[in-house]
């Protein structure tokens, strides 16, 4: 896959993924093992990683690109 994530995207992400992983494990009960917080946990995990790779699937599907490529 090529780089579909780019620019404040990124740096979204970056930011989110992260709290949303320290939410589900510390408010929402992911450390003890409650579905909502194993749910928030992976969620912030994914777009953690998606900001790690620049790589979304769901933007691929959806034909979403905030990469910015120089074109010749």
């Amino acid at each position: 896959m090529r780089e579909n994530v780019g620019g404040a995207d990124r740096a979204l992400r970056a930011v989110a993924g992260p709290a949303l992983l320290a939410l589900g494990y510390s408010r929402w009960g992911g450390g003890s093992g409650k579905l909502a917080g194993l749910l928030a946990m992976l969620g912030g995990a994914l777009i953690t990683e998606t900001a790690i790779t620049r790589v979304c699937p769901l933007n691929e599907a959806m034909g979403v690109d905030t990469a910015r490529r120089v074109r010749l």
